[in-house]
């Protein structure tokens, strides 16, 4: 199933959104940072329970290029996944912001299957482009027939587009 074309078709076809107070977000951040994400979704959102999964996202052998900012670190699949029914809750967006905001200042990145509203200097710093358009540009017709990534994943990108 391909979530962006759902929500491509969500967006501009039918002009419908999902429910404002609908929260589907995972951030991978550096794992000393793991009490400040869960003290600031209990603050933005207070869903419980939220996913967290261990992940290693070191390799050793690639590039410098692709390597996280935080060698030898682990990091966490943070997940909220749920209805936020919160007094303080101020929006999907408003939020979604806040988390991308705190994502990138601690040296995490956002999952690119969910929402992301990053600016595209922001996605650059979060994932870095030289092998991606490298690679791009030695594919014949790949520039010219597909979106790049940043236009399939984040809302502001998918305008650009249409």
């Amino acid at each position: 199933l391909n979530t962006q074309l759902l929500k491509l078709i969500k967006e501009k076809v039918l002009k419908i959104d999902y429910a404002d107070n609908c929260v589907l977000q995972d951030f991978i951040i550096p794992i000393n940072k793991l009490k400040e994400a869960i003290l600031l979704s209990s603050e933005m959102v207070d869903i419980w329970p939220i996913w967290m999964v261990p992940a290693c996202l070191d390799t050793p052998e690639g590039p410098e290029s692709i390597q996280p900012w935080e060698r030898n670190t682990m990091y966490v699949d943070f997940g909220v996944y749920g209805h936020s029914d919160s007094p303080r809750y101020k929006g999907r967006e408003q939020t979604l912001r806040v988390f991308e905001k705190f994502t990138l200042e601690n040296n995490g990145y956002q999952a690119l299957y969910a929402e992301s509203l990053l600016e595209y200097d922001e996605f650059i710093k979060m994932f870095p482009q030289e092998l991606y358009k490298k690679m791009r540009k030695s594919l014949p017709f790949c520039e010219e027939a597909f979106p790049t990534t940043y236009e399939k994943v984040s809302r502001i990108g998918r305008q650009r587009v249409m």
